[in-house]
């Protein structure tokens, strides 16, 4: 298996309130839909929608081609800073841009605003959307960007569901890397039945690539590169649910853009005594087929990469279990851990055991 993070190399929000300010260097992104209220102090009695613009490089695109050869599986991530207003139910699409844009340099509350980038009126402070050529949706105020509807993204949300956005956009990525449609990025906002409603009020504000937190925006890609296959070796399968589990060549520290491939050793905690030569702790065994990793955040727990059933099955050849891990998808300067889940074999019990396999990621 093989998971794979690409970070922005440009975002930015677009209001229909605010129809000429650029925010392309603001440390939030909004998609939101507050037609009932005057939130941001202007056009009383209008609408107020909050479309946002994210866009990665063509370069870090053909990086991950390189390396998918078959099915693979691409999730844009968004971490939620803020939310008011939410109804019980909503949904949050995603489209791909039809047009190439500008992020520029202004925040929201600049004053006065640089208006040198994308804006609901224009796509590069200048020059308009276009009014052909794809998709436009507004409640009053023309604007806001043109897309693909063909291919699209969406999330739906209900009362207790975990508000950040994973939303699958493998069949706009598919499209990009077959050049079908061009790479211009993703424009992510509220479904059409909250924004074209004049009543509607949600409000959902999400970290943007110029976060100074450990949350930004990123596109997470995923494929099967795994290959269980032990050879004629002898050596045993753990059938416990009491072992150890240990990295033999965690070097502690990496480099971001590092490739590296954890090995693993697992052991019985307790071994059965035997008469030998030498310790029975020594004696190694094979972790099962159904074995996963993931990687916490040392200090904040936070899953970075959760288990994955698909994705992120730990491998293994003649000398042990193995897995890969690209470290320009983890956040530099932080330290991590290693957990690894076992189903064991004949049940459906599973076992999540970490042993402190830890490692930091330096720049």
């Amino acid at each position: 298996m093989s998971v794979y993070k690409v970070f922005p190399n440009k975002d930015a929000t677009i209001y229909s309130g605010l129809p000429t300010i650029n925010a392309g260097r603001d440390e939030i992104l909004e998609v939101s839909s507050i037609n009932n209220s005057n939130a941001i102090g202007v056009n009383v009695g209008a609408d107020d929608i909050r479309r946002a613009l994210i866009a990665f490089s063509s370069e870090d695109l053909q990086t991950i081609k390189s390396f998918t050869s078959g099915p693979f599986s691409a999730k844009l991530r968004l971490y939620l800073a803020y939310a008011s207003a939410l109804p019980q139910n909503y949904t949050i699409e995603c489209y791909p841009v039809s047009q190439s844009w500008v992020m520029g340099t202004g925040k929201l509350a600049d004053s006065p605003n640089p208006k040198n980038g994308v804006s609901w009126y224009t796509l590069d402070g200048v020059t308009n959307w276009a009014t052909t050529g794809g998709t436009r949706s507004y409640l009053y105020t023309s604007g806001g960007g043109v897309w693909n509807a063909t291919y699209s993204g969406s999330q739906s949300f209900d009362y207790i569901a975990d508000k950040d956005l994973n939303l699958d956009v493998t069949s706009i990525v598919d499209r990009w890397f077959s050049g079908s449609i061009p790479n211009y990025g993703f424009i992510v906002k509220q479904a059409s039945s909250i924004e074209l409603n004049p009543s509607s009020s949600i409000e959902t504000k999400f970290f943007s690539m110029d976060t100074h937190t450990i949350y930004p925006p990123c596109l997470e890609f995923k494929w099967d590169d795994s290959n269980y296959n032990t050879g004629s070796t002898n050596v045993g399968t753990i059938s416990s649910d009491d072992y150890v589990v240990l990295s033999e060549n965690n070097l502690g520290k990496f480099k971001e853009d590092d490739k590296y491939k954890f090995k693993l050793r697992a052991r019985d905690r307790f071994p059965v005594r035997n008469f030998t030569t030498s310790s029975e702790y020594l004696n190694w065994k094979y972790l099962p087929p159904q074995t996963y990793w993931a990687i916490q955040d040392y200090k904040t727990k936070e899953m970075i990469i959760d288990f994955d059933t698909t994705y992120t099955k730990v491998s293994a050849n003649s000398t042990g279990n193995y897995f890969t891990v690209y470290m320009n998808g983890l956040q530099p300067e932080r330290s991590y851990r290693i957990l690894v889940k076992t189903i064991l074999s004949g049940s459906q019990e599973e076992v999540v055991t970490s042993n402190d396999i830890i490692f930091k990621v330096e720049r």
